[in-house]
């Protein structure tokens, strides 16, 4: 089956870098999202609610983007030490994001300008969009079961 313009990728090929396609495609979906749930949440609760807003965007992309990040940067090892790594970023992130979590909830300063509850609802609703992205674009990937360029010992 020869490539169609549509389709750089010839078929059969694997994806070279699984992680990075998950990273675009959740991307874009958590942007989407996110961009909506910030003129949304404009019009509901004014600049406070777009700052809110912006705020659980960009929480949402970077904890979960440093996830995907740190997988990428992983792909050559091996499987446990892939485990390792995901369990290690996972736990540092959720370490970092109470840390900021706590610290946010103590500060009148950020209470005055950004509406909180926006934050958490657009959070949860990106958050969202990013799994719904991250799953379709796994759906998409070609990843091989088994790899042709070793050479097989009996």
């Amino acid at each position: 089956m020869a490539p169609t313009a549509h389709s750089p990728k010839p078929a059969g090929q694997a994806t070279k870098h699984p992680a990075l396609a998950m990273l675009r495609g959740a991307l874009v979906a958590a942007l989407v999202v996110g961009v909506n749930a910030a003129a949304v949440s404009t019009v509901a609760a004014g600049l406070r609610g777009l700052w809110g807003a912006l705020l659980g965007l960009l929480i949402v992309v970077v904890f979960s983007g440093v996830g995907l990040l740190a997988l990428h940067l992983s792909r050559k090892t091996s499987p446990t030490m892939q485990l390792a790594v995901a369990m290690a970023s996972y736990t540092g992130r959720i370490a970092v994001f109470g840390g900021l979590l706590a610290i946010a909830l103590s500060s009148d300063s950020l209470d005055e300008h950004v509406n909180l509850t926006v934050l958490g609802l657009v959070a949860m609703v990106v958050v969202m969009g990013w799994m719904a992205g991250e799953i379709w674009a796994w759906s998409r990937l070609r990843v091989p079961i088994y790899d042709l360029d070793k050479d097989v010992t009996a």
